[in-house]
């Protein structure tokens, strides 16, 4: 572990950069306060460039999260509150990171965590860049589970330009990782990149079958109107449709980057 002063000065640092994050409005104030403690393990359990990456994962999905937010947000499928994250949305794309990280150290810095800890960052730049940008797709999106046409925005739909969105992006976290996290050993690089590529985007893909089968889904009793949330919508309260009443967006979110980190880590075997 680093010394004590060391430590301060990391969690400063974290404390800074999260601070910054609110000011420009891409963390609201309760997704800064549990930031703040994520960013510090992975600095503390990691190391730097872990925490580097991390940081590419964040600045990437605000930038496409704010792309084009009005037209989203016109069609009423913008992410709330002005695309601010909250707190469940940062645990649900962070805390697997930080679990990870605490196993990387106390397994002496063992390489099947490493690739868990790129696997779990790629499937969740890949799912939000997919999001994002597949929401502003010319063409309507396919039910991943029987491929018909479904509303924009509704959980489980893929589009042609959110798959090439989701391939960016793990491809991006990837090339990260291989070139910050590879200790030096070129020949790692083609086992990272590789790793979070086939967990990105398998996991993205996972997310949206989950998304269509166990996501609580409610409806909008005046204008029928699908919506993922318990809400008022047409001065009524809507009422579930499907789906499991404890598990939303940020739980499916969870289960996925687990499921990208478990996918990643078997490409230990390419790495021995």
């Amino acid at each position: 572990m680093f010394p004590i002063e060391q430590a301060v000065a990391w969690l400063s640092f974290m404390i800074a950069t999260t601070v910054f994050a609110y000011k420009m409005r891409v963390i609201d104030r309760w997704g800064a306060i549990a930031a703040v403690p994520m960013g510090f393990v992975i600095l503390y359990f990691g190391s730097i460039l872990w925490f580097f990456v991390l940081l590419i994962f964040f600045v990437t999905a605000s930038l496409f999260t704010k792309y084009k937010y009005k037209q989203k947000q016109k069609m009423g499928l913008s992410e709330g509150n002005s695309g601010a994250r909250g707190w469940k949305s940062v645990i649900a794309n962070g805390g697997p990171a930080a679990a990870l990280a605490i196993l990387y150290y106390l397994s002496h810095n063992n390489p099947i965590f490493t690739l868990s800890f790129t696997g779990s960052l790629s499937f969740a730049l890949s799912d939000t860049v997919a999001t994002e940008v597949g929401l502003l797709s010319k063409t309507k999106p396919r039910s991943i589970l029987n491929w018909k046409e479904i509303n924009i925005g509704q959980s489980g739909g893929v589009t042609v330009t959110g798959e090439i969105a989701a391939l960016t992006g793990s491809f991006l976290i990837g090339t990260a990782c291989a070139l910050l996290l590879s200790e030096g050993i070129l020949s790692h690089i083609r086992v990272i990149l590789p790793a979070a590529i086939t967990g990105g985007m398998i996991a993205t893909n996972v997310d949206s079958i989950l998304g269509a089968t166990i996501q609580a889904k409610y409806t909008c009793r005046n204008c029928k109107k699908c919506l993922e949330k318990k809400t008022i919508h047409c001065n009524i309260l809507t009422i579930q449709e499907k789906g499991v009443s404890s598990i939303d967006n940020n739980v499916v979110n969870l289960l996925a980057a687990i499921i990208g980190a478990a996918i990643s880590a078997s490409f230990i075997i390419i790495y021995y």
